[in-house]
């Protein structure tokens, strides 16, 4: 008996997220708890803040300079911190988020949710803007 899951992983076709981010998702069968895909932020872009139900997500800069927003409850208005190669965020359900890439190259970025991300989207809240989000659950 072969190990299923030691094997070879490429990211398949791309998909827009809601937030108009480019993302290659990667087939992780037969695992059920995560998803991982890639994101390419074009250099100058900001892409629209966005909000998951439930899912918790890692967002980790490959290349590139990525300057991540999330709405501060304590302080009732938007936070901005700036990563780099090598550095990431967590975001929570409920945890308003929007990517930008500044700098003059292209950001690389890797998304990991858990649970996995639904391809209908289904778990995505599209903002117009930053602000707190009531808990649905």
């Amino acid at each position: 008996m072969g190990n299923a899951t030691l094997r070879v992983r490429r990211p398949g076709p791309r998909v827009v997220a809601p937030d108009d981010v480019p993302v290659w998702p990667f087939d992780l069968a037969p695992a059920r708890h995560m998803t991982l895909a890639e994101g390419l932020l074009e250099p100058g872009a900001a892409y629209r803040p966005h909000a998951h139900r439930t899912l918790e997500q890692v967002t980790y800069v490959l290349a590139g300079r990525v300057r991540v927003t999330s709405f501060d409850e304590a302080k009732r208005q938007p936070r901005s911190v700036e990563l780099e190669a090598g550095e990431c965020v967590v975001s929570l359900p409920h945890e308003t988020i929007e990517f930008a890439c500044v700098g003059e190259t292209a950001a690389r970025v890797l998304f990991v949710t858990s649970p996995p991300y639904p391809a209908d989207h289904s778990d995505t809240i599209a903002l117009r803007e930053h602000q707190a989000l009531a808990d649905e659950g």
